[in-house]
């Protein structure tokens, strides 16, 4: 009877299967309590790293909490259900600024963006407890995978990136010109990881009553992040030693503070249009070479075509016109632009967010126009094709559309265009420049795209961004978009000016450093924290690895993730089919002794 059973299991096998069922991390955590006080102590932490509040240190155990509720909780679907009220809980605190712009496009992000943690918990869980991977690796791998689908998935949404934390020590942000931002999380997320194979090897050794000592070791994970983040300090230092940035064009930030809303705003055309007019010509006194206004001030169409329907974007226009001229300075401003055909097929009018720059001594209007669309704020997807009936239905439901009496969507650009200007304070010198509209700024590859000259090398000098932020209120939304312009100048090695309305303008150097930011001043004859500042932008001969070769490392980091994803059903599904033959094996067995 044993000679029979020992025939029925071939060689080897048995360690096969242990090797596919072995997953006790050295402890068991059971209850629910348990798991909820490890993800109340994760959703607590995350929080506090971003701005306003900016607590940075804490980026390196914000997610040891939850990597142990992953790693050592018994049973998986709790795993998955509190890692999604986790991510549900930390969406919906902390974006609440979005609120203010849209309460349905808020709650559906929201939804959607959770998702990605129970995802990342299942990945994970498969290698820590399967595979026996270090946490020091694992975790990075796999949530700087999940960070790049967030920034690509459905358009796109890279906000809450561990590295947008830890703007502030410009030292450990240097490598994000070799890796991006992205860099900057796996270096974070490595720490934490050696954390929690510490904790967890600490925590197994202690608990009584254990046979033989857990097998759980910690030496490669310390060893790795330690190695890692002595790499990026030493980078970081050598970066910020280097001498390759000088002066560049004197720009003039001019900021309007003035709340958005579907229904009502704070103050009309004409006011917003005379405040902007008269801080251009306090501006002027410091003597800027540029004039930078952010997106649309105030409702206008600046494009040649469109000024000859509009009364009001010609008088805008000559004004900004006059202005140039007078001061022999660039004006860049953000309108609409509006182009006619009542021959195009799929619409007789396109409407364009577009940067226009104003030359002095010009004739007319030069313009970029806005490549990456916001869904449902600036284009409804589904437009055009078999699809459109779900473009109507959704455009029916958004408040700009007034009930889909209007398609309020705009077509996108087709190219990155750069601009040149000749400074005054700097005759005979020639800089180019990109302007990335509102949340182009956030996209890496948008930035990369007009900084990107392959072999031939930097395509522009700066980057001039104008945005919007009056749309969320006043609140935690734009210092936390300033914090993530400050990765689009490190990655690319470029200057940033940035105006926006509501906001926080400022300048960027190309190592991120942060200066003249436009704050209130109640001195000023206009209202609420309407101001400008005037500063000299700097450019950079540095050319990244990172402009030249972008998003290379988070790509590996996520097809490492999805390799680990189909590995683990691979291994279910052989586990599921060990478990029947086993149940068969031990259904031979009894009938055998019977």
């Amino acid at each position: 009877m044993t000679k029979a059973r020992k025939k029925q299991t071939p060689r080897g096998q048995t360690a096969r299967n242990r090797a596919l069922l072995s997953v006790d991390p050295g402890f068991t955590i059971r209850t629910h309590r348990a798991l909820l006080g490890l993800s109340f102590l994760s959703l607590v932490l995350l929080s506090v790293i971003f701005e306003p509040i900016g607590w940075w240190p804490v980026a390196f155990v914000c997610l040891v909490p939850w990597v142990i509720m992953v790693g050592a909780a018994s049973h998986a679907p709790r795993v998955y259900l509190h890692s999604w009220l986790l991510g549900l809980a930390f969406f919906f605190l902390n974006m609440h600024w979005l609120y203010y712009a849209t309460g349905a496009g808020y709650a559906a992000l929201s939804v959607y963006q959770s998702l990605y943690f129970p995802f990342l918990a299942c990945v994970l869980r498969h290698v820590v407890r399967r595979r026996h991977w270090p946490l020091a690796i694992a975790l990075p791998i796999v949530w700087t995978g999940g960070e790049m689908l967030r920034a690509v998935v459905a358009s796109g949404f890279p906000w809450f990136f561990i590295s947008h934390a830890l703007h502030r020590p410009l030292v450990l942000i240097q490598i994000s010109d070799l890796v991006g931002a992205y860099g900057v999380t796996f270096v974070a997320a490595a720490i934490n990881g050696a954390i929690a194979d510490v904790v967890l090897h600490v925590i197994a050794s202690r608990r009584a009553g254990r046979e033989s000592a857990p097998k759980r070791g910690y030496a490669l994970s310390v060893g790795f992040a330690s190695t890692l983040l002595v790499f990026t300090l030493g980078y970081g230092v050598y970066q910020l030693n280097r001498s390759t940035m000088s002066d560049g064009p004197r720009i003039a930030l001019i900021q309007g503070d003035y709340v958005m809303d579907v229904y009502d705003e704070e103050a009309g055309d004409p006011e917003k249009f005379q405040t902007y007019m008269a801080m251009i010509d306090a501006a002027a006194k410091e003597h800027p070479d540029l004039f930078l206004l952010p997106e649309t001030p105030w409702r206008m169409f600046l494009n040649d075509e469109a000024r000859q329907h509009y009364s009001n974007s010609r008088y805008s226009y000559q004004a900004m016109q006059s202005r140039a001229d007078k001061y022999h300075a660039y004006i860049v401003v953000g309108s609409a632009s509006e182009e006619r055909n009542e021959f195009d097929l799929l619409a007789p009018v396109r409407r364009y967010s577009s940067a226009d720059v104003i030359k002095p001594g010009g004739t007319g209007v030069v313009r970029y126009d806005k490549v990456h669309l916001v869904y449902f704020g600036e284009i409804v997807p589904f437009r055009f094709g078999r699809l459109r009936f779900l473009y109507l239905w959704m455009n029916s439901i958004m408040p700009f559309s007034e009930g889909g009496k209007y398609e309020y969507s705009l077509f996108p650009g087709k190219t990155f265009h750069h601009f040149e200007m000749t400074p005054k304070s700097q005759p005979g010198r020639t800089y180019r420049f990109a302007t990335p509209i509102c949340y182009e700024d956030v996209m890496p590859y948008v930035s990369r795209r007009f900084v990107n000259g392959g072999a031939k090398g930097k395509q522009v000098d700066f980057l001039l961004n104008i945005s919007n932020d009056g749309w969320f209120g006043r609140g935690n939304q734009q210092p936390q978009h300033l914090a993530i312009s400050q990765y689009r100048a490190v990655e690319n090695r470029v200057g940033v000016a940035r105006s926006v309305n509501t906001g926080m303008s400022a300048l960027i150097d190309p190592d991120g450093r942060v200066s003249h930011v436009v704050k209130a001043d109640t001195s000023n004859p206009w209202p609420r924290a309407n101001n400008f500042e005037v500063g000299t932008i700097k450019v950079d001969s540095r050319y990244s690895l990172y402009t030249r070769y972008g998003d290379w490392f988070s790509w590996a980091c996520v097809v490492a993730t999805l390799v680990v994803f189909l590995d683990y059903w691979i291994t279910r599904a052989r586990t599921r089919g060990l478990s029947l033959e086993n149940d068969e094996r031990a259904s031979k067995g009894r009938s055998n002794d019977a």
